[in-house]
């Protein structure tokens, strides 16, 4: 985590995972290009990154 509040980690994800839904209904009724195709694999990374660090932040708060 890089010091940003839970809340700016939640909202990052969020918007990341409504850009992969939609991404893939386009993929599903229309297809995607080659750059759209990297950009879907380069946000789903940053999903898992993310998602990483919003546990992280939820563990802290526990604690």
């Amino acid at each position: 985590m890089d010091g940003r509040s839970l809340n700016e980690i939640r909202e990052e994800l969020e918007r990341l995972l409504l850009e992969q839904t939609e991404s893939l209904k386009a993929q599903t009724f229309g297809g995607l290009s080659e750059d759209e195709l990297r950009q879907q694999d380069e946000r789903l990374n940053r999903i898992r990154e993310v998602s990483a660090d919003f546990l992280s932040a939820l563990k802290k708060l526990r604690c």
